[in-house]
């Protein structure tokens, strides 16, 4: 296949494409998040959280591990039908069998509480059709942002308003995991759709022809690394709310959810941004070192100080935003927000380094720095959260993201170039100055 040549336009139009999807998905979940949350109560909105975040540790690392895998190498593929079509039945049974380990988890975590299994089992099936999302690949590696936005967009709006409906009809906690469910499922229909449309007629749009044993081998085998150092990547998401609804109950797994919610919402910028220059770095890292580091340097600028832009603010409200939105019944929330909202500069790194441990094929570096965060992560909300509930839980966050996304990075040879990079952009807005200043 020949390589698309990505010009700086392009790169722009498609990271506004990204973007602005991205923060009007951010102001329209965090409304409706809220309603959600209000609601439901800490206690109800804990289950709801606690089933998420245990589908998210099994069925949530396996596809999103692959894609950025599968996107190098549509890079040099000769026939990307082929890859795509592998890598999505390789999802495929990848995500029904985490789906089985999942339920059985559950009904050992939580054996008289059929509500759960019936969420699990509901939110999990709807995480299933995220193997469609392999089609989504062609089209960001095109850079044609606006087709999968469109997609993502008319699905999210489209549950959006169905979780309205039903907190106006005052519907039980198990319609609002179908709600969630929902989402995934009419998402993957949609990229199918997409596929199918611009291969419309062609053999390659069928997933079930040819034999390609061999590739999907291949792409799991050179998967592997990305999936496992996701997995430890998700353990620094959701392992938290698992361990407090174990630790603590269900209602402190609500307040933190909630809190934990106002610093996440920020990580769809930061992923828009990231996804939108991968092509731009995989080209910059053909021409030369030299080009790459400087395009990473100016990504994690960027991500820096837009961290900053967000942290500050949302530490000096956080208590006055969490009254204000959800009232007394989630005050417990505000002290948490204070404390998880520092974790947004880890975090936004830990994305720009998803993509460095990809294009410079030292993916085994991905797991190491990742089993190291995770199990600093475990330890610590072992030791904090019967302590200090989800303050604890908070602090155990900061530190695990810091180690994943910054500090981490100079225990390990393979990263502490990374590292350097990440230390060094912080300074890149007044080298780059500088550097303007000498050619005046």
């Amino acid at each position: 296949m020949e390589r698309p040549k990505h010009t700086d336009k392009q790169v722009l139009r498609s990271s506004a494409w990204m973007s602005g999807y991205r923060m009007l998905r951010m102001v329209v979940a965090f409304v409706v998040g809220i309603l959600v949350a209000r609601y439901l109560g800490p206690e109800l909105y804990g289950k709801l959280s606690y089933s998420v975040a245990l589908i998210m540790l099994f069925i949530g690392v396996a596809g999103p591990g692959m894609k950025d895998v599968i996107t190098r190498r549509l890079d040099s593929a000769s026939d990307p039908a082929s890859v795509l079509r592998a890598s999505f039945r390789l999802m495929l049974v990848m995500n029904i069998v985490l789906l089985g380990v999942a339920l059985l988890v559950t009904v050992i975590l939580r054996p008289s509480e059929q509500i759960i299994w019936a969420m699990v089992a509901i939110i999990g099936l709807g995480n299933v059709f995220r193997a469609f999302e392999s089609f989504e690949l062609l089209f960001l590696y095109r850079l044609q942002m606006a087709r999968t936005v469109s997609v993502q967009a008319a699905s999210f709006f489209t549950i959006s308003a169905l979780k309205l409906l039903l907190i106006w009809y005052e519907a039980g906690i198990v319609l609002f995991a179908v709600a969630v469910g929902a989402e995934l499922v009419l998402t993957g229909a949609g990229f199918w759709w997409l596929y199918r449309r611009e291969h419309k007629g062609s053999s390659d749009a069928d997933t079930g022809g040819g034999r390609s044993a061999g590739l999907e081998r291949i792409i799991l085998k050179t998967s592997l690394p990305a999936i496992a150092g996701l997995a430890f990547t998700v353990m620094l998401f959701k392992a938290d709310q698992v361990m407090l609804g174990w630790l603590s109950g269900d209602a402190e797994v609500g307040r933190y959810a909630i809190a934990a919610q106002f610093s996440e919402y920020w990580i769809y910028l930061a992923t828009a941004l990231v996804t939108s220059s991968y092509p731009n770095m995989l080209e910059a890292f053909r021409n030369s070192q030299r080009d790459f580091d400087e395009q990473f340097s100016r990504l994690c600028a960027v991500l820096l100080y837009g961290g900053i832009c967000i942290a500050i603010p949302v530490w000096l409200l956080g208590e006055w935003i969490i009254l204000l939105f959800l009232g007394d019944d989630f005050a417990g929330s505000a002290v948490i927000l204070g404390i998880h909202i520092w974790s947004v500069f880890f975090v936004f790194m830990l994305e720009a380094m998803k993509k460095y441990y990809v294009i410079r094929s030292i993916l085994p570096a991905y797991v190491k720095v990742g089993l190291f965060a995770a199990v600093l992560n475990i330890g610590l909300n072992l030791w904090l959260i019967p302590l200090y509930d989800g303050v604890g839980a908070a602090w155990s966050t900061v530190i695990a993201y810091g180690a994943a996304g910054f500090w981490g990075l100079f225990l390990f040879k393979e990263t502490r170039g990374a590292g350097l990079l990440i230390a060094g952009s912080l300074l890149y807005p007044f080298r780059r100055m500088m550097d303007d200043g000498d050619e005046l």
